[in-house]
């Protein structure tokens, strides 16, 4: 099994770009920190659906995807959600769900809240928009 270190020395050939991985992890903290608002509850779930909604049309309509689809089908490779890109999600989805049970936050923990999944979605954003994956395309029969 390789190291920590081997893993993260793979370059990937299609970085994320930083507009799209900012504006998504901006977009997902503030739709998460909208639950707990204390704002009306239609207010609250309109932000949310609406910042989410955009940052996944900002992945989505954004040319590098038309590039990571060209990368695999160069090498042979069907380009397709995996479960694996959709894993880190998982807490975003938590923090969808528990949020608002505790609204109306202080405004500090509200801050803290979208804080926290802006950090968590930044760090893992390669991994869900699958261009982390493609460091390792080369290197598996398949993917």
């Amino acid at each position: 099994m390789p190291s920590i270190s081997e893993v993260r020395s793979l370059p990937t050939p299609i970085p994320t770009p930083t507009p799209v991985r900012l504006g998504t992890s901006v977009l997902f903290g503030l739709g998460v920190a909208a639950l707990s608002t204390s704002l009306p509850r239609g207010v609250q779930v309109a932000t949310m659906v609406l910042c989410i909604g955009v940052g996944v049309a900002l992945i989505f309509t954004h040319p590098y995807r038309q590039r990571i689809r060209s990368y695999l089908e160069e090498r042979g490779m069907e380009y397709r959600t995996r479960a694996g890109m959709l894993m880190p999600l998982f807490p975003v989805w938590l923090a969808l769900m528990l949020a608002p049970v505790t609204a109306p936050a202080a405004l500090w923990a509200t801050a803290l809240l979208g804080l926290a999944t802006f950090g968590w979605m930044w760090l893992v954003f390669p991994h869900v928009d699958g261009t982390r994956m493609l460091a390792y395309v080369d290197q598996a029969d398949t993917v």
